[in-house]
């Protein structure tokens, strides 16, 4: 007889996929805020949006629109939503940094 075969382990939820899709939409946020800030004087300019939504199947995305008028550039807002995008990236990679350790150590255990 051959070795012994296991069934796949499958894990209730796609955790790398929802870390990944949380990391993306961090970094769309901050490049849509730093394209504000860097047109902040920029005459009639029109800045970005990122609006971003949780997804049925897990995880988050962020969605681009641009403003039907030009306005100013609320710099406040800016910075606060650069500080929330980085404070998201951060989390959402050691998600990410957790699911690979756990994966690890599983196929040790069934090593």
């Amino acid at each position: 007889m051959g070795p012994e075969r296991r069934a796949p382990i499958r894990l209730p939820m796609d955790t790398m996929g929802i870390a990944l899709s949380g990391m993306r939409s961090a970094s769309t946020r901050i490049a849509v805020s730093a394209h504000n800030v860097a047109n902040l004087l920029t005459d009639g300019f029109r800045p970005q949006r990122a609006t971003q939504s949780a997804q049925a199947s897990g995880g988050s995305q962020a969605l681009v629109s641009t403003a039907d008028q030009p306005e100013a550039v609320d710099l406040d807002r800016e910075i606060v939503g650069q500080i929330e995008a980085k404070t998201q990236f951060k989390a959402s990679l050691r998600v990410l940094g957790a699911e690979a350790e756990m994966r690890g150590s599983l196929l040790d255990i069934l090593a």
